[in-house]
């Protein structure tokens, strides 16, 4: 966390990714929407250029604005359980030797926490 407040937090983290075409590409741009357990909690926009190795896992550095209330108030049921649903939608900006195409985003899992 870089920067703490209630009613806007700045988080960081690193989110891996597979790339499961046999070329590289590059990642250009990123603008996600993070819910998790259902509850909208942030924004995170990337805008940066990332060399993405073909049929190979990297990461991405993202910096996401959360509302801490709604973070507080699935506080609780995230103490009872080693997991959550995590839910990203928006679009990601993709491409290869020039040529770049925005992609949609729409992920929806259960993700592990260690506590």
């Amino acid at each position: 966390m870089s920067k703490i407040g209630m009613n806007e937090t700045v988080v960081s983290a690193d989110l891996k990714y597979f790339n499961p075409n046999e070329y590289e590409l590059q990642f250009k741009r990123a603008d996600l929407d993070i819910s998790l357990n259902d509850k909208y909690v942030g924004k995170t926009v990337l805008d940066t250029l990332i060399r993405i190795p073909g049929r190979d896992t990297f990461y991405v550095p993202v910096q996401m604005k959360v509302n801490l209330k709604q973070l507080f108030s699935n506080a609780f049921s995230m103490l009872l359980t080693n997991e959550m649903e995590v839910k990203v939608n928006g679009v990601i900006r993709i491409g290869r030797s020039g040529f770049f195409m925005n992609m949609p985003v729409n992920y929806s899992g259960k993700q592990g926490i260690d506590w």
